[in-house]
C-alpha cells in the first residue's frame, strides 16, 4: 500500500492576493500622507492652518456651493494688508468675522465679495469695506468686512472631500489604526509564507518516503 502523501498548504487565489496588495498599498499611502501632513502643516496664532505657507481651510457648510462644497479642502493665497484694501467685486475671500456677543473670536468664513463700499478718506486714503455673500445664499451677509479681517484669497484650488480626510488623519487613533494594519498585514504575510513553505517541505518529504 502506498504511503499517504500530505496535501501542501493551499496558496492564496491570485485575485485575493491582488486585492490584499491593493489594500496594503492604500494603507501605506495613508500612513505616508499622515506623516507628511504632520511635518508640513503649521498652525498660526490666528487659528489658520498653513501648508507650505499657504492657508488651508476645511469647508463646514454649503453656503458656497457649487463653487466648493461641504467637506472640501480649499487652498488660499496669502494677501498683504495693502492688497486687501484693493479687491474687487466677484473675488472670493476668507475672513474672520466680527465676534458675536459673548464670544472672543469670530468665525472664519469664505464668501464672495458682493459689493465694494468706499468711505471718506482717512490720512489721504479712502476707506474700504466689503459686503460679502455665499453663492448659495439668498441674501448678502449682515456684517461688513474690513481689509484687516481678510486672511486670504481663494483662486479656485480645492481638494474635494479633502477636509474630511484631513480631519480623520488628525485623529491620533486613525494613525495608530493605520500603523497596526500595516504591522498585522506584514506579520500575517510572513506567517502565511512560512506555513506554505513548511507544507510544501512536508509534502516533498512524504513523497520521497512513498517512492522508496
Amino acid at each position: 500500500m502506498a504511503a499517504h502523501v500530505g496535501t501542501p498548504a493551499k496558496r492564496r487565489h491570485p485575485v485575493a492576493k491582488a486585492v490584499q496588495w491593493v489594500l496594503a498599498a492604500v494603507v501605506i499611502v495613508l500612513v505616508v500622507l499622515a506623516l507628511f501632513l504632520a511635518v508640513s502643516l503649521r498652525h498660526g496664532a490666528n487659528g489658520a492652518t498653513t501648508l507650505f505657507g499657504r492657508p488651508i481651510y476645511s469647508v463646514d457648510s454649503g453656503s458656497m456651493a457649487p463653487t466648493f462644497n461641504t467637506g472640501d479642502l480649499i487652498i488660499d493665497n496669502t494677501i498683504s494688508a495693502a492688497a486687501a484694501a484693493h479687491l474687487r467685486k466677484g473675488q472670493i475671500i476668507t475672513f474672520q468675522a466680527t465676534p458675536a456677543a459673548g464670544t472672543s473670536t469670530g468665525l472664519v468664513i469664505t464668501h464672495r465679495i458682493y459689493a465694494v463700499l468706499t468711505g471718506p478718506a482717512v490720512a489721504e486714503a479712502k476707506t474700504v469695506e466689503y459686503r460679502t455673500k455665499g453663492d448659495a445664499n439668498n441674501a448678502p451677509d449682515v456684517g461688513l468686512v474690513q481689509p484687516s479681517q481678510i486672511l486670504g484669497i481663494y483662486r479656485g484650488e480645492r481638494i474635494p472631500y479633502g477636509g474630511y480626510l484631513l480631519s480623520a488623519l488628525h485623529q491620533p487613533i486613525t494613525f495608530v489604526v493605520l500603523i497596526m494594519i500595516v504591522v498585522v498585514y506584514v506579520a500575517e504575510e510572513l506567517i502565511r509564507t512560512k506555513w506554505v513553505a513548511l507544507g510544501e517541505q512536508d509534502a516533498q518529504g512524504k513523497r520521497a518516503q512513498s517512492n522508496r
